[in-house]
C-alpha cells in the first residue's frame, strides 16, 4: 500500500528520531570522563595505569558499537517504513540493536567467507585476539586497583608518621576513594560490553559447531554461580589446588601452601562450598570452602599469600570447529573473571578500604602472626 503525504512528512523527522535515539543508548554504558574522578592530574600516581586501562578498554567500546549500530540502523529504517513514524522506528531500532548483538557478528562474517574452512578460521583468529585483548584489561585493571590500594596505604602511613593531620588524611583519602570508583564503573561497562560482545562469539560458535558432527556447542560454564559476601582474610589449613572455575572437574590454575593468608569470598550457586581466592600476583581462582579457615582457628604459622598462579603451557586449540567452541568457552571464563574482580572492587569502595580509621581491607602485606 502506498504511504499518504501524511506518512511521508513523518518519514523525515521519524528518521532524525533514529539518528538522535541510537547515540545516547549505545554510549550510555560508557562512565563520563566529567564525571567525578574521570579527570586525572598527569602527575597522579596511578595515571600510567588508568590510561592502560581506557586504552585498552576503548578496544571493546568501538567493536561492539559497529554491530549494535548496523542491527539498530536496519531494524530502525524497518520500523519507519512499516509505520512511518517515529514511534515505530525507535521500536525497530531497539529490536534490531538486540538482533545485531545475537547474530550480527557471525552473519556478517558467513557473508563474506562462503567457504566453511576459511570462515572457521576467521572467527578463530578473531575470537584468540578478543581473548589476549580481555586478558590485557583484566591485568590493567588489577594494576589500577593495586595502585588505588597502595595509595590509600601511603596516605594512612603518612598520617600515623605525623606528615598530615587527620582531616587532611580524609581528603585525601576521598579523593583516591572517588578516583576508584570511576575507574570501577569504567571496569563494569567494558565488562558489559564484553559480555555483549561474548554472546556473537557464542551465537557463532554454536553455529559453527554444527559444520563437524564431533563438535559439540558451546557449554554455559559461568552462569551459575556467584560470588557474595564481604572480602575476608582466611587461612589455607593444608595444601589445596586453586582452580579456574568452582568445580572440581575445573582447570587447575595454582595452588596455596598451608599457612598462607588470602583473601576470599563466598560463593553460591554451585554444590560443594567453594571461595573466591586472589594469589599472590592478583590472579582470581576458586578453592573448596572446606580448606579455608579463620586465623584464630588455625594451629601455625601465618603468612602472606606468596603462591602465584602456574604459566599456562597448554598448546592452544586446533582451527577446527572444536577449537572455536573451545576458545568461545574460554572467552567465557575470562568475561567472568573481570566481571568478578568488578563486583570485588565495588564492595571495596563500600568497605573500610579508603577510611583513615579502619585497616584496609585489600593490603597485600599482611603481619605473620605466630601460633595461638
Amino acid at each position: 500500500m502506498l504511504a499518504t503525504a501524511a506518512q511521508k512528512k513523518r518519514r523525515l523527522p521519524a528518521l532524525l528520531a533514529v539518528s538522535l535515539l541510537l547515540g545516547p543508548s549505545l554510549a550510555a554504558c560508557v562512565p563520563d570522563s566529567s564525571a567525578p574522578g574521570g579527570q586525572i592530574a598527569a602527575n597522579d600516581p596511578c595515571s600510567s595505569q588508568r590510561g592502560q586501562l581506557t586504552a585498552i578498554g576503548d578496544y571493546f567500546n568501538q567493536a561492539m558499537i559497529e554491530g549494535a549500530i548496523g542491527g539498530a540502523v536496519l531494524g530502525g529504517l524497518t520500523g519507519l517504513l512499516i509505520g512511518g513514524d517515529a514511534q515505530s522506528a525507535a521500536i525497530g531500532a531497539g529490536v534490531g540493536a538486540v538482533a545485531g548483538a545475537a547474530a550480527g557478528y557471525y552473519t556478517a562474517k558467513a557473508e563474506a567467507n562462503t567457504d566453511r574452512t576459511v570462515l572457521v578460521q576467521g572467527v578463530y583468529k578473531d575470537l584468540a585476539t578478543e581473548n589476549s585483548q580481555i586478558d590485557r584489561t583484566t591485568s590493567a585493571f588489577r594494576a589500577v586497583r593495586a595502585c588505588r590500594t597502595a595509595e590509600a596505604q601511603r596516605i594512612r602511613a603518612d598520617y600515623k608518621a605525623g606528615r598530615i593531620n587527620a582531616d587532611q588524611a580524609r581528603a585525601k583519602l576521598a579523593d583516591v576513594k572517588t578516583k576508584f570508583e570511576w575507574e570501577v564503573s569504567y571496569a563494569e561497562s567494558v565488562s558489559t560490553k564484553m559480555e555483549e560482545r561474548g554472546s556473537e562469539y557464542t551465537y557463532a560458535a554454536t553455529e559453527i559447531s554444527s559444520f563437524d558432527p564431533r563438535a559439540r556447542a558451546p557449554a554455559p560454564v559461568t552462569s551459575s554461580y556467584q560470588v557474595t559476601g564481604p572480602i575476608r582474610q582466611l587461612v589455607a589449613s593444608k595444601s589445596t589446588r586453586v582452580r579456574e572455575l568452582p568445580s572440581t572437574s575445573s582447570r587447575q590454575i595454582g595452588g596455596l601452601k598451608a599457612g598462607e593468608v588470602v583473601e576470599a569470598r563466598e560463593v553460591t550457586g554451585v554444590s560443594g562450598g567453594w571461595m573466591r581466592v586472589r594469589l599472590a600476583d592478583g590472579t582470581p581462582g576458586f578453592v573448596s570452602a572446606s580448606l579455608l579457615v579463620t586465623q584464630d582457628k588455625y594451629r601455625g604459622d601465618t603468612q602472606a599469600v606468596a603462591s602465584r598462579a602456574e604459566p599456562v603451557a597448554a598448546a592452544p586449540p586446533a582451527q577446527s570447529a572444536s577449537g572455536v567452541v573451545q576458545l568461545a568457552e574460554t572467552n567465557a571464563i575470562k568475561q567472568r573473571a573481570l566481571a568478578d574482580d568488578a563486583a570485588e572492587s565495588r564492595t571495596m569502595l563500600s568497605s573500610t578500604t579508603f577510611e583513615l580509621e579502619q585497616p584496609i581491607t585489600m593490603d597485600p602485606a599482611l603481619i605473620t602472626r605466630p601460633a595461638a
